[in-house]
């Protein structure tokens, strides 16, 4: 019985082990930025950042649609990064006369109006403020 007890009790703590803990935060991309602590690579000020304090938030248009873009400008307004819901960042290059500008690049055009407004063809896909 003492044997069968041993045995048992043997079993019972190999079969017991450790699960391998991941350190929170170490979470790092190539460029150093913590995808858990929400920060992500920007090409354009060449840093991590989080979009969500220093982009400027864009909602969808389509009520289906949850996930927000950001766009971030350089200090002089005359380049900007869009970062879709998707993952795409794309730069922005900044067209047209003062007081008059937009935003283009790839299929893409940010204009302000009430805020900024994107637009991909005729069709508006995001605004914010």
């Amino acid at each position: 019985m003492r044997t069968l007890t041993l045995m048992a009790a043997s079993l019972l703590l190999a079969a017991c082990s450790t699960p391998e803990q991941h350190l929170v935060g170490s979470d790092r991309d190539s460029h150093g930025c913590i995808g858990s602590a929400g920060y992500q690579w920007s090409a354009l000020t060449g840093k991590c950042v989080r979009l969500f304090e220093q982009g400027i938030r864009l909602n969808p248009t389509d009520a289906n649609q949850t996930s927000s873009a950001f766009v971030l400008f350089n200090a002089d307004q005359t380049q900007a990064e869009l970062h879709l819901p998707s993952g795409e960042q794309l730069a922005l290059t900044r067209q047209g006369a003062e007081g008059n500008w937009s935003w283009q690049g790839g299929d893409y055009i940010l204009f302000p109006w009430k805020g900024y407004v994107l637009k991909s063809g005729d069709k508006v896909l995001y605004q914010g403020e």
